[in-house]
């Protein structure tokens, strides 16, 4: 048996062994053969194994048999591999987790079925959620096809879920500036924190996860660089002279000079601000402004303000660090006013 919460626990360090014995954590407990290289990683999920040099018979068995919780921290481990984002093994880990408890038959057992019935369990979870749960199931049972562990995949006989259409997330100005005001000026740093969201569209995690080496604040040519989803860095323009004003004052009232941009000070330890407590404080200031807002809405009433504004899908895509435009598509959301205004744009050159 294994959890998300265990499996989290990696280090990233890799150890060359020449015996192993898993642990129960990684699945079933065997001893590796005598001359056999085992190569173990913990890479920021469950520990794995592979394999170089003869395999004798007993050690193909061996594999065969491997229990599913053993199987599944493979297949987690292979997506550390291949560079899928943290929330996504994250994800996964979660939701595959809970179908080892609930399912404890070996993997060529699995049937269309027994899958219904998991999916059954869910049904009070939102369609996003269940979807991304079928998502975790077909992506792993799709691996283990692809490792010759099963002969079909019995995902491909169950009914998807169909997450409803996204509903318009973005929030007006004058209800931002209502919950910015209801920050005290003793807190400059949640200040700035909360302002750059609005003003940037970063995501909350990638604003907390500014360092001063990050900024270049260079007059008239202001920059930041952001590490986003995917390990891509993208460089942002900070054009808003509030934001500007507000890091260099910051940075003189504070003396960092290198190091996480905004830290925790509790104790006066200074370590990077974890994201539970700085949407605790933002949730604080909403209810103090009487306007329910999420931290993750403030980056679509950003790019919505950017498409209102006239500024190109292209430019907003790479503000926003997104891979798709569809995906910028769904944050922004244009007014009736700027569509009507450039219907009547497009009529005028017509001349018609």
């Amino acid at each position: 048996m294994f959890s998300p919460a265990s499996a989290y626990a990696g280090t990233g360090e890799a150890v060359f062994l020449w015996e192993l014995s898993l642990s129960q954590e990684c699945g079933a407990a065997s001893r590796i053969t005598t001359g056999e290289r085992v190569y173990l990683e913990r890479a920021d999920s469950y520990c794995y194994r592979r394999k170089w040099g003869r395999h004798d018979h007993r050690a193909s068995q061996r594999a065969r048999d491997r229990s599913l919780a053993a199987l599944i921290a493979d297949f987690l481990a292979d997506l550390a591999q291949s560079n899928r984002s943290a929330h996504t093994r994250r994800a996964y880990a979660t939701d595959l987790a809970l179908f080892a408890s609930f399912y404890t038959g070996p993997i060529d057992g699995i049937t269309a079925d027994a899958l219904r019935a998991f999916c059954a369990t869910r049904v009070h979870l939102s369609p996003a959620s269940r979807a991304r749960t079928q998502a975790a199931l077909a992506s792993f049972l799709g691996w283990a096809y692809r490792q010759e562990r099963i002969d079909t995949t019995p995902m491909a006989r169950v009914e998807r879920v169909r997450p409803d259409p996204p509903k318009p997330r973005g929030l007006k100005r004058d209800q931002i500036e209502r919950i910015l005001a209801t920050i005290p000026a003793t807190e400059p740093r949640d200040h700035l924190l909360f302002r750059l969201i609005v003003e940037t569209g970063l995501r909350a995690g990638e604003a907390l996860g500014l360092y001063v080496e990050d900024l270049d604040l260079t007059h008239d040519d202001e920059h930041i660089s952001v590490l986003g989803k995917g390990n891509q860095r993208r460089t942002i323009l900070l054009d808003d002279a509030r934001v500007v004003k507000g890091l260099r004052a910051y940075l003189k009232r504070t003396g960092y000079r290198y190091g996480p941009l905004f830290r925790a000070e509790k104790n006066g330890r200074g370590g990077p601000l974890r994201y539970q407590s700085a949407q605790e404080r933002w949730q604080r200031y909403c209810e103090r402004a009487g306007v329910a807002c999420t931290l993750h809405q403030l980056r679509h009433a950003h790019a919505t303000e950017l498409v209102n504004d006239g500024v190109s899908l292209a430019t907003i895509r790479k503000r926003l660090g997104h891979k798709n435009l569809q995906t910028t598509l769904r944050y922004a959301e244009q007014s009736d006013a700027t569509a009507d205004a450039e219907l009547r744009a497009w009529r005028r050159r017509c001349g018609r």
